[in-house]
This record gives C-alpha cells, sequence and structure tokens, in this order.
C-alpha cells in the first residue's frame, strides 16, 4: 500500500466493551482502503477487537501508560499519514467520515485543523435527542476561517484568539477527540508535551492547530457518534450518591488543573485565555470536596488573592461571569480554612445547609402561585 494520508488513532484502556463497535465503524467508511492505515493502541488483548484488527492488516500497538498523551506519542509514531484523526473506544464513526475528512484536506492546501459535530448515543447506541457537543455559532455550515487574520481582530478586542473562536465562531471547537482531525506537523511542534498530557488531547490538538495557524474548517455534520455512559459521566454528585462519586469528580478537577496549566503555560506561555480562568475553576471545585482522602492540599491546589486579580481579568474578556468571580473570591478568601480535610467538611456542611434552605424557600414560594 502507497503511503496512507490519513492515519487513525485508536485509543483504549482497560475498556473492552465498546472497541469492537467502534473498530467496526472504521471498516464501513467509504473512502477508499489505500487513503488511510488504523493504529490501534491498548493495554489488553480481546479476542473479537484483535480479530478485526488483525484481518485488516491494521497496527496493533501495546501501551499499558495511563497518560492519555503518551499513549498518543506511540501512535503517532507509529503513524504515517500527514493527517492525523483519532477515534476513542467508545465512540463511531459515522460511514462516510473520513471521506468527509481527506475532501476537507485535499482540496485546502493550508487547512491545519478539521472538526465536525456529534450525534449523542447511549450506552447501548441509541441516538439521543440531544444537542451536539459542537456548532457553528455564525449561522452557516461549513465555516472556513483563517487563523493568521484572526489576529488581527483578536489583538484589537483584547482577547485571545483562542476564546475568539470558542466564543464567536464554534461552540465546542476543542471537544472530543473523536470528532477532530489535524495536520500532522501541527501536532509535531508541540508533541514532546506529549508526555506530560494526562488527558485532554482534544484541547491540546485544537490549540496548537491555533498556534500553528492556517486554516480550520468546521463543520455542524453530525460525523461522530458520542457515547455517554457511567464511564465518562463528569458531573457533580447528587446528595446521597456516595463517596465513590466524589472521588472520581475530584479525579477529574485533578486531571483538568493538569491538562489546563500544561496548555494554559506551555502553549500559550500564560496569556490571558479561558483554558487559564477554567483552570482556577477547577482549583475551586477541589477545595470544595468534603473528602478526608484528599489531605492537606498543597498551595499550587488552592486559590489565593492573586486567582481574584486573574478572575476579574477573565469576566472583563467575557470568559468567566459574575457568579465565577464570586466563587473564586469566596474559595480564596477561604483558602486557609478549605486547605485542611475538617475545613472542607465544616464549609461543605454549611454550604449543604445554604442551599437546601434556598431550595425550600423556592419550592414553598412556587406552592403559593
Amino acid at each position: 500500500m502507497d503511503q496512507p494520508y490519513i492515519s487513525v488513532i485508536v485509543t483504549a484502556y482497560n475498556r473492552r466493551r465498546y472497541l469492537s463497535f467502534a473498530l467496526r465503524s472504521l471498516e464501513a467508511q467509504t473512502l477508499p482502503r489505500d487513503k488511510f492505515e488504523v493504529v490501534v493502541v491498548k493495554n489488553f488483548e480481546d479476542k473479537e477487537s484483535d480479530s478485526i484488527i488483525s484481518r485488516n492488516g491494521w497496527k496493533d500497538v501495546y501501551n499499558d501508560d495511563p497518560y492519555y498523551g503518551r499513549m498518543m506519542l506511540a501512535a503517532l509514531e507509529e503513524s504515517k499519514g500527514d493527517v492525523i484523526t483519532v477515534l476513542d473506544d467508545d465512540d463511531l464513526y459515522t460511514d462516510n467520515r473520513l471521506e468527509k475528512v481527506y475532501k476537507a484536506f485535499t482540496s485546502y492546501e493550508r487547512l491545519t485543523y478539521f472538526h465536525n459535530s456529534q450525534t449523542i448515543i447511549d450506552d447501548d447506541g441509541n441516538a439521543l435527542k440531544r444537542s451536539p457537543l459542537s456548532k457553528n455559532l455564525v449561522g452557516e455550515s461549513p465555516v472556513l476561517i483563517d487563523v493568521n487574520k484572526l489576529h488581527i481582530f483578536a489583538k484589537k478586542h483584547g482577547m485571545s484568539v483562542i476564546d475568539v473562536i470558542l466564543k464567536t465562531l464554534r461552540v465546542g471547537a476543542d471537544i472530543n477527540s473523536s470528532s477532530l482531525a489535524v495536520r500532522r506537523s501541527a501536532l509535531e511542534v508541540n508533541a514532546h508535551l506529549l508526555r506530560e498530557l494526562p488527558a485532554g488531547f482534544d484541547v491540546f490538538a485544537f490549540v496548537s492547530s491555533v498556534k500553528a495557524g492556517g486554516l480550520m474548517y468546521f463543520t455542524d455534520e453530525r460525523l461522530t457518534l458520542y457515547r455517554v455512559h457511567g464511564e465518562n459521566w463528569t458531573a457533580r454528585p447528587a446528595k446521597g450518591e456516595g463517596k465513590g462519586a466524589y472521588l472520581k469528580l475530584a479525579r477529574n478537577s485533578f486531571l483538568a488543573i493538569n491538562v489546563y496549566r500544561l496548555i494554559s503555560s506551555r502553549l500559550l506561555n500564560d496569556d490571558i485565555n479561558e483554558y487559564l480562568c477554567i483552570e482556577r475553576l477547577n482549583k475551586g471545585a477541589l477545595q470544595l470536596l468534603p473528602l478526608p482522602e484528599l489531605g492537606a492540599l498543597p498551595p499550587e491546589l488552592r486559590l489565593s488573592l492573586s486567582d481574584i486579580k486573574l478572575a476579574l481579568r477573565c469576566y472583563k474578556i467575557e470568559v468567566e461571569d459574575l457568579l465565577d468571580v464570586i466563587f473564586i473570591m469566596g474559595n480564596a478568601l477561604l483558602g486557609p480554612l478549605l486547605a485542611s480535610p475538617r475545613g472542607r467538611l465544616v464549609v461543605g456542611k454549611l454550604l449543604e445547609s445554604v442551599v437546601e434552605a434556598l431550595t425550600t424557600k423556592r419550592a414553598l414560594r412556587d406552592s403559593l402561585r
């Protein structure tokens, strides 16, 4: 086979259940087989999935590193395509997705980044009546933008190009690795940082593409089937759901802090942007978790007075709203108390009482209408 134009990287870690469905969606692609290759990176053997990989002559790379970035780096070293696209083990492609990616990149020589919308499916693969994670904001599809020209607009309005794209052009342009495709050259410049990336490859690829410049292609076509299930649920647990849910939320907060810190400091040089602001919000969320297992939080995981100043800057450029600023201010002022397990428990109970009182008052008011 001649060198493929597209490399599809499939990742799976400790999860066998969905992988064979993802691989079958690649078998169904309408793009000719000589135009793409598949590199599967996983840390287990699975009879059904391994059979699919073998009969198609796809690459099977063993990697037992829990860092998602390191799995991606291992796959990049094995791949040959000029364009890199990703398929998470629990997602699916529509049968024409790779054909759409191929057409976009071959039509625009300067194209660096491609992103499509999603159909949301449940654990069993049934489509849900839910809006996609990503959507164009300018009333048309597809949208083709020149990142180099956006710098002028961003500078004029005191914003980062990142925030211009996410707030005025496409919401969720950096969400879901299975919905993106990126020029290899844009990734290779920063590939060394993948060793430090525990999660968030979608954000990493998006920011790397912005830094590389060139064109970005955004389509509202739902070319990815995004599966929602218990293992990717990250919402705050409801009362009574148990300590396990809080431990998972703590883990997700740790991951988010590390991802956004890496991207903000190493890729964006601490310029004011959405990711720098979100990192602080995740610190605040971590400080409020009533978990003795977290122990005493070190200073780098606590909010301080300097974070209030940053929050006000984020508010000024409309990256955060007023409630976010109040949230950060409160956490920063209570920082010494929230650093200890006992302090977090006391504050947590106070917050629960306040929320319960407000809920009761609202219910009473609604009953009297």
